[in-house]
């Protein structure tokens, strides 16, 4: 369809008046339309079919059913250009403009948004509850949170949805204290209202102040959504609690959101990183026929965390007999495992497996497991060769880890030399200098490791506390 710019809005318009009778089509083909409104091929084979039997200028209907069709698809610019054509047919109702609307913030175009304003103040379609509720969001959604202030408090009746919508949309641009200030001045709090809130704190960071509110939530007798146990999990496992991990896996268990594969997964990533992989193994077993590769995944990166590299290798080939296709972070999971247990040559072969079997194209992330790996293993002039000959741009965390690993091996000289990739990279830290002198004074060096020291001072870097332990220890 043709490109839309959003000040053809504006176009005057010369309606004809509507023909009366209707097409014997029009009901079936509106029907076809709802039905695949997602697709883009047989949206346009319905929307050339209207058109071929003229029902547009008999009724609002299919106007209407193309509007909702491409706003809420994966084609809202489309709709926009519908719109202008349906107010030459005085199909411009409260309908189209919430359509519309709905189309400007799946398209984050404040401006048309703006214009599409002025014409339902200029319809006298302001205070109607649908149409400026659709405002208030295109406005959150693209990002003019002033204008969404003003549209709200300028609405005489707000809905719940009206409220959800500037709660949810104002806590996913980090507004989380507004938000709060909207949930409590609003007058019939729902499920979405406090999921959404309860989300913004976990996005935020703010996990007790979410799991303090999921907790409020239930004592006030409002039951949980599947939504809101996904955005509680976050919070609860940046807490570590395993306490309140099982007792929501037994909500989970007792309302039947357990079959759900997303909560499933959840739960198994919750318990792998509370430091219960027994209970990720549970869920995992019981999932049975709803494990999809995310499931398979998360348990092998659960068996890694907690180094039990056997098992994820186990669990690997096990997925790979059930036909599941690992993807790039399947593998970087299995060849972490495979690093920290010392399965080096399993690791090399996973590693070269994902490369030629499965044409995945490796990322930092992997190439930094691969040195990690042969690091921990000794295999230092092997690690520094592939640090040399790669084909991506490599971080300065890529140079700390051989570091840390020539640290453990009392290498000096490709520590050295480590030290200066890193300092090419970033210049603030002054962990790496502790880490050097450390190693310096093992061998007894004392002169050179008194001098790295001070030159932590003389470059004004600052010492993260703990970084050089975990250096040296890693």
């Amino acid at each position: 369809m043709t490109w839309f710019s959003p000040s053809h809005l504006l176009l005057q318009r010369s309606p004809p008046p509507f023909r009366p009778g209707a097409s014997p089509h029009r009901h079936s083909l509106i029907a076809l339309l709802l039905r695949h409104q997602d697709k883009r091929r047989q949206l346009l084979q319905i929307h050339a079919q209207l058109v071929a039997h003229q029902v547009f200028d008999q009724s609002p209907a299919p106007w209407r059913a193309l509007l909702k069709a491409y706003s809420h698809g994966p084609f809202p610019q489309e709709a926009l250009h519908l719109f202008r054509h349906a107010r030459r047919h005085l199909a411009d109702d409260t309908f189209a403009f919430a359509f519309a609307l709905k189309a400007c913030a799946g398209l984050g175009w404040p401006r048309a948004g703006a214009q599409l304003h002025g014409l339902v103040i200029k319809k006298g379609f302001e205070f109607h509850a649908y149409v400026h509720t659709s405002l208030v969001n295109a406005y959150v959604v693209c990002g003019r949170l002033e204008e969404a202030r003003r549209a709200f408090d300028e609405m005489p009746m707000k809905n719940a949805v009206t409220w959800n919508a500037m709660i949810t949309g104002f806590t996913g641009w980090g507004e989380v204290e507004y938000a709060r200030i909207l949930f409590e001045r609003m007058p019939c709090k729902n499920v979405v209202s406090w999921t959404g809130l309860i989300d913004g704190y976990t996005r935020a960071c703010l996990y007790a102040e979410a799991v303090t509110l999921f907790c409020h939530m239930m004592a006030g007798g409002i039951s949980p959504s599947e939504i809101t146990v996904l955005a509680v999990i976050p919070a609860v496992f940046n807490l570590g609690g395993i306490l309140m991990g099982e007792m929501l896996h037994c909500y989970c268990e007792k309302k039947g959101f357990v079959s759900d594969v997303r909560i499933g997964n959840s739960l198994i990533d919750l318990y792998a990183k509370i430091g219960s992989v027994q209970n990720s193994v549970k869920v995992f077993n019981e999932m049975l026929n709803r494990r999809n590769l995310v499931s398979w995944t998360s348990v092998i990166s659960g068996f890694a965390m907690h180094g039990m590299s056997i098992e994820a290798v186990e669990l690997f080939a096990e997925m790979r007999r059930a036909g599941i296709r690992p993807n790039r972070v399947t593998f970087l999971s299995v060849i972490n495992a495979c690093s920290h247990g010392g399965l080096v040559e399993q690791g090399l072969a996973f590693f070269k497996s994902m490369v030629y079997e499965y044409n995945i194209n490796p990322e930092v992330k992997h190439f930094g497991c691969i040195i990690d790996m042969l690091g921990r293993a000794g295999r230092l002039s092997e690690a520094e060769q592939i640090i040399e000959g790669l084909p991506v741009e490599v971080n300065a965390v890529v140079w700390r880890t051989l570091l840390g690993c020539c640290s453990k091996y009392g290498e000096v000289e490709m520590g050295q030399r480590a030290i200066k990739k890193i300092l090419n990279l970033e210049r603030e830290s002054g962990g790496d200098f502790a880490v050097l002198s450390n190693m310096l004074n093992e061998i007894g060096w004392f002169s050179d490791a008194e001098q790295a020291r001070k030159l932590v001072d003389e470059r004004k870097t600052v010492k993260v506390p703990g970084l050089a332990l975990v250096g040296e220890i890693s």
